[in-house]
Order: structure tokens, then sequence, then C-alpha cells
């Protein structure tokens, strides 16, 4: 059986994002919770090696569109 936890919103959280070898590390605070969805983060610390690579993926993304 397979069971997922679900932070609440408001929960702090530190973790290590990953794609295609490439890391963004930092420090965030859950804002939103939606089931079967998803959760969005506001970041509240990140290195400037990160927040370089984050912006580089959100730019892709955007004209991936």
């Amino acid at each position: 059986m397979c069971t997922r936890r679900t932070l609440d919103v408001g929960a702090r959280v530190r973790g290590t994002l990953t794609h295609e070898g490439q890391q963004v590390k930092m420090f965030a605070v859950v804002r939103v919770v939606r089931l079967r969805v998803g959760m969005g983060l506001e970041f509240l610390d990140i290195d400037p090696g990160s927040n370089a690579t984050l912006l580089t993926w959100i730019e892709y993304l955007c004209k991936a569109r």
C-alpha cells in the first residue's frame, strides 16, 4: 500500500529540487496545497547559484508553452 504525506499550509521545508543533473537547494514555506494537483512553495532562502538555475528552468517552461 502506498500512502503519501501531505504537508500543511504554513509548514517550512528544506529541500533540493533536481532536474537533468542540476540542483536547486532551498528553504521554503508551503503556501498552497491541492490534493492530486500539488503544492505551491514560497522560497524563503535560496543561494545565488540555485536562484540562477531556478530562473533558467522557469524561462524554459515559459518558452515550452
